[in-house]
């Protein structure tokens, strides 16, 4: 995809509108590049000034502990915005990005992205809705995590991708990348999945995931 159609992209996504002049106008704050896999975007605590749009692909947020073990944190998949925290709390990212396969990706002068929200409320209010429906998610994360076994921690994580319009999950990362999203090992993750099957929950069909009963029941 060339620069362009990733801008309209980004400008029909967070934006809500393709309009010409505005298309214009990002294209002189950002730039276009592809990325490939298993690439480090920014590091955690590095200072920083871009905000960065995924317009291909999948990337991995995560923190390293003292001990060098990783906390994964969200995994970004195309058409969301990320690192837009550095509008918000200053110029060091909070978290480690890293590349699951080779993504495109369009990095944006947070300072200039900035100037654009403070000048056109329409645009607040979509990063609002943004950082909104992230507070959610990982309010519901830290919940999950805290209250439920690693049965219902999968389960939901199940039931909230669901499509209304499909019983099917693809499982968007590795089992082992997702299972540190879920605070569990690969090996206990599989564990759990193949129990679920074996129960008539499931269907497993490699990384596709079909939902033949309620798991929240």
């Amino acid at each position: 995809m060339n620069k362009t159609e990733a801008v309209k992209q980004f400008a029909t996504g967070f934006f809500g509108s393709s309009d010409p002049d505005l298309i214009k106008v990002l294209e002189n704050l950002c730039r276009h590049r592809t990325v490939d896999k298993k690439q480090i975007i920014f590091m955690e605590g590095q200072e920083g000034t871009t905000v960065y749009f995924l317009v291909k692909g999948s990337i991995k947020l995560f923190r390293t502990n003292d001990e060098g073990r990783e906390a994964v944190v969200h995994f970004v998949h195309s058409g969301e915005i990320f690192a837009e925290i550095l509008l918000q709390l200053g110029l060091k990212y909070p978290v480690t990005s890293m590349t699951l396969e080779e993504c495109e990706v369009l990095e944006l002068d947070a300072m200039r992205l900035e100037e654009m929200i403070q000048s056109d409320p329409k645009v607040s209010m979509r990063l609002i809705g943004a950082l909104a429906k992230r507070i959610k998610y990982f309010v519901g994360l830290i919940e999950s995590l805290t209250v439920n076994d690693v049965k219902a921690r999968l389960c939901n994580w199940m039931m909230n991708q669901k499509k209304k319009e499909s019983s099917v999950v693809r499982l968007p990362v590795p089992k082992g990348e997702l299972a540190l999203l879920l605070g569990t090992t690969a090996e206990t993750f599989s564990r759990v999945l193949k129990k679920l099957a074996d129960d008539g929950y499931i269907e497993v069909q490699g990384r596709d995931i079909k939902i033949l009963k309620n798991l929240t029941d």
